[in-house]
């Protein structure tokens, strides 16, 4: 005989899902009871899985609403387990979505901020003063290195031959100064 807390440690035999999910749509509240108890402990651990530790338990909530919401659209001819494993499936998907969603809105781009830097700027332009900010917290070199490719529009292999330096060197240089720039204006 299996107990409810044998239910939370092993994984529901898909069999036994089913029928308590057909119970549970036959009106028998405690089927649906015991059929959601043990639905959100094998959820638990595919979602942990997936997301952040932090998420797990409004991401698990979110799956079980949906389920609720869609239970009228089980066909009891199937197995339970791909239903529920589906609508997981997207419920994770829109979590990831609109995690990173929000992170890549504070992200600036590298490519963005190059060409912010080689654009004639104003002493009165507001990037300028950003930028600006940016770069008076980089190494005197990597200074340099804009300073005298943005500013002044030299080349890198120039930039190299006065500074002493390969091209390829300073090419690294300055987009490790495009990134210590993006991340201040990230933030």
């Amino acid at each position: 005989m299996v107990t409810s807390a044998d239910a939370l440690t092993e994984p529901a035999p898909s069999s036994s899902m089913e029928a308590l999910l057909h119970q549970a749509l036959m009106g028998d509240a405690r089927a649906y009871e015991q059929f959601l108890t043990i639905t959100a402990s094998y959820l638990r651990r595919m979602v942990m899985r997936k997301i952040p530790k932090s998420d797990v338990e409004d991401v698990v909530q979110e799956i079980l609403i949906s389920i609720h919401k869609a239970r009228h659209t089980y066909d009891g001819k199937r197995a339970a387990m791909p239903w529920i494993s589906a609508i997981a499936r997207y419920r994770i998907i829109d979590h990831v979505r609109k995690r990173y969603a929000d992170q890549a809105l504070k992200m600036v781009d590298i490519q963005e901020l190059e060409n912010v830097l080689s654009e004639p700027v104003t002493e009165s332009d507001a990037r300028f003063e950003l930028v600006s900010e940016g770069m008076s917290e980089l190494p005197e070199r990597q200074q340099k290195i804009l300073t005298l490719m943005h500013l002044q529009g030299y080349t890198a292999k120039e930039v190299g031959s006065q500074l002493g330096m390969k091209e390829s060197a300073v090419k690294v240089a300055a987009h490790r100064a495009y990134k210590q720039i993006k991340a201040r204006l990230a933030s």
